[in-house]
């Protein structure tokens, strides 16, 4: 008896109705469905500011868009008991991207920063009953990884400030230039998962990329810049509808991985041997949040905040209360506990709050991000010092009428991580990186940035100007990309003689989206000129091309 009304009990379970399909992050229908939202085309109720996507939520009778996410169902007539079975074929993406001298970009996910070839490779499957998901799309990578000029390569001969706050960054990071001499091959879980999802609510397990923040290009506190780590999840799988308005939420816990590289070449470092604190053999465990509101009041306004909170797993750790070890980013750092000096655990923490604004009616929306590094000691502290360990993006997208079903798009984005002026007077940490005594391997996994990936210290500002007709794309994107102005800055500031040797990128990235069929061709490519590489007076000139093909089953 008992059996049978767990037997009930669960077949009444997957009866209910889900949805969790999600859209891989930085994927281009996801492009396509914003630019649906912004011109008013879809009533799409999403903040895209938390991001994979509920593809079921996105043009839901739009035959076209949803194809672009999966196949048809392949067992429309199949049910089990009394629910049907959804099984539907992924996109399938081969990628092939080239650089000439220097890596370059970054939202790569598995992706390495290479020189030569790389090529990517991914597709799976879908499958629903009830309220069970599984999403399967693993990735594999082949990366040639030709060598070339790092930091120590050209700098190792010079004792200066340089050489040394370059090591106080890397002794904080696990971020090498250049993974090992050898080519390399990755395979891993990708954009996978398994979930059950009840009511719009979501708990599971999963490898998917994520990105939380309204910017197009840079996301401060997750993207998908390194690859997707492993996670438990539990969000809203839809916005939430309320007296209040629209709410959305994601809480995850999870692993991240150290490279397994150093981030010099041995033979760069024999002068300067006692100036690198290796790395202990830990993985970092992650408790992050984002929580997002829509007023009901105030048409296309959305508003909201998130968190992260990382540190190692080790003795430490493993004394903590369940709830401590599950949650941690629920309990801020503070000097006692991010000090191991003081019997601390060595964590780090980090906060932002952002704004998206569409205006439907001029086709365009602008957003702003705001971001600290590290509460403010005191209330005091944050009114007298706002700008304090601090990081922001602002961007706005507009759209311009041609005629039926084409358009003018423009992108302007801006991302500054450089740190404020308050480093001259007090401490100051530089985003990602922990350079204090834990965790060692900052804000990474395998070997790249969690968060924006232009990475610590750097700015970025975007200028994109694209022409539209239906889903096809042809552009022409400029970015001034400066590297890592915190390690600049710390090594010249007292010094003369060193002026204007900021390692600038100057890009100039020709791209377009194609739709032919059942193929979706994507192609850019982009000159570089890199002024003063590893803040040396020699400029540099790099090529970057990519071609990717994915191929959708109907």
């Amino acid at each position: 008896m008992k059996n049978q009304i767990y037997l009930m009990l669960f077949f009444s379970i997957i009866s209910l109705e889900s949805l969790s399909q999600t859209i891989p992050v930085k994927d281009y229908s996801e492009s396509v469905s914003r630019m649906n939202q912004i011109l008013g085309v879809s009533s799409n109720l999403q903040s895209y500011t938390q991001h994979p996507l509920n593809s079921e939520l996105i043009g839901k009778n739009d035959s076209a868009f949803q194809k672009m996410i999966a196949s048809s169902n392949l067992f429309p007539n199949i049910h089990f008991f009394g629910k049907q079975l959804i099984l539907k074929i992924s996109p399938f993406t081969l990628l092939n991207d080239y650089n000439s001298k220097l890596p370059f970009g970054y939202n790569n996910g598995s992706l390495y920063p290479n020189v030569g070839y790389q090529t990517f490779v991914t597709g799976g499957f879908y499958l629903k009953l009830g309220i069970l998901n599984f999403q399967f799309k693993p990735e594999l990578v082949k990366a040639q990884n030709k060598a070339f000029n790092t930091f120590l390569d050209i700098n190792r001969n010079i004792n200066s400030n340089l050489i040394t706050n370059y090591f106080h960054f890397i002794n904080g990071i696990d971020a090498p230039e250049r993974f090992g001499s050898n080519s390399l091959n990755y395979i891993g879980f990708g954009q996978s998962k398994i979930t059950t999802v009840y009511k719009g609510l979501e708990l599971g397990i999963s490898t998917e990329n994520l990105w939380w923040g309204p910017g197009v290009y840079n996301s401060i506190m997750m993207s998908n810049s390194a690859p997707g780590f492993f996670h438990w999840t539990f969000n809203s799988a839809k916005p939430l509808i309320t007296f209040l308005g629209t709410f959305e939420w994601q809480l995850i816990g999870g692993k991240l991985k150290q490279s397994g590289y150093l981030p010099y070449s041995p033979v760069n470092i024999s002068n300067n041997v006692d100036l690198y604190k290796p790395k202990p053999s830990l993985n970092r465990y992650l408790s992050a949040f984002t929580f997002n509101w829509h007023p009901r009041w105030i048409d296309g306004f959305f508003i909201g905040i998130s968190g992260y909170d990382y540190l190692n797993i080790d003795s430490l750790y493993h004394k903590d209360n369940l709830i401590r070890r599950i949650i941690p980013v629920f309990k801020p750092s503070s000097i006692q506990q991010n000090s191991l000096k003081v019997g601390g655990d060595g964590q780090d923490f980090a906060y932002s709050i952002n704004i998206r604004q569409l205006f439907p009616k001029y086709k365009s929306e602008i957003y702003f991000e705001y971001a600290r590094n590290d509460a403010a000691a005191t209330i005091t502290d944050f009114i007298l010092q706002p700008e304090h360990a601090t990081a922001y993006t602002l961007g706005t997208t507009r759209y311009f009428d041609i005629s039926k079903d084409q358009f003018i798009k423009v992108n302007f984005e801006l991302t500054h991580l450089q740190i404020p002026d308050t480093f001259l007077l007090r401490d100051e940490p530089s985003w990602y990186v922990h350079s204090g005594y834990a965790p060692q391997d900052g804000y990474t996994n395998q070997g790249r940035y969690v968060g924006a990936g232009i990475g610590p210290g750097s700015n970025s500002l975007i200028f994109d100007i694209s022409y539209l007709y239906k889903i096809n794309s042809y552009g022409l994107k400029f970015e001034r990309l400066v590297h890592n102005n915190d390690l600049y800055y710390f090594a010249y500031a007292n010094t003369s003689g060193n002026s204007n040797a900021e390692w600038v990128d100057l890009s100039s990235t020709i791209y377009t989206n194609i739709k032919l069929r059942d193929f979706l061709i994507s192609a850019e490519f982009a000159p570089i000129v890199t002024y003063n590489y590893d803040y040396m007076r020699s400029n540099l000139k790099n090529n970057h091309a990519r071609i990717s093909f994915t191929y959708y089953f109907y």
